[in-house]
């Protein structure tokens, strides 16, 4: 369990950190790429996908793995956590970033932002609620 443990708290850490760089850094830089070169900017960055999609795909399965281990509150929350991001991902960013490659639109950018701090929100929680569960873990 412990080593599973480490693998998902590498994971979220990991996810963590690219969101808050997606939320203050990436997406915010949108509005400043010119409006013709926008969508084909957004299908390149669509790229994104094979670094965030396997570290979603571990973080997932490591929790989901968890629970099993373990279903207390605290991993019952921390799945709760990360069903809200996959949720928010399936219903908005990932269906904005469509969108986006197709018509390079400011409302569909500010959405992105805006519902993004859902997950943003989500993950930060999980990253200190998961190095809590890892604190209990090994002292």
């Amino acid at each position: 369990m412990h080593i599973v443990l480490l693998i998902h708290f590498l994971a979220t850490s990991f996810m963590t950190g690219v969101i808050w760089f997606c939320q203050v850094v990436h997406y915010p830089l949108f509005r400043h790429i010119p409006q013709d070169a926008f969508c084909d900017y957004e299908q390149k960055n669509m790229v994104t996908g094979y670094v965030v999609v396997p570290a979603m795909l571990i973080e997932l399965g490591s929790c989901l793995l968890l629970l099993w281990l373990d279903f207390s509150v605290l991993y019952i929350l921390n799945t709760a956590l990360l069903g809200v991001i996959w949720i928010s991902t399936a219903v908005f960013q990932g269906p904005l970033h469509t969108r986006l490659t197709k018509e390079a639109d400011q409302v569909n950018m500010a959405k992105l932002v805006r519902t993004n701090w859902v997950r943003t929100a989500a993950w930060t929680l999980r990253s200190f609620l998961v190095m809590y569960i890892l604190y209990l873990t090994i002292k």
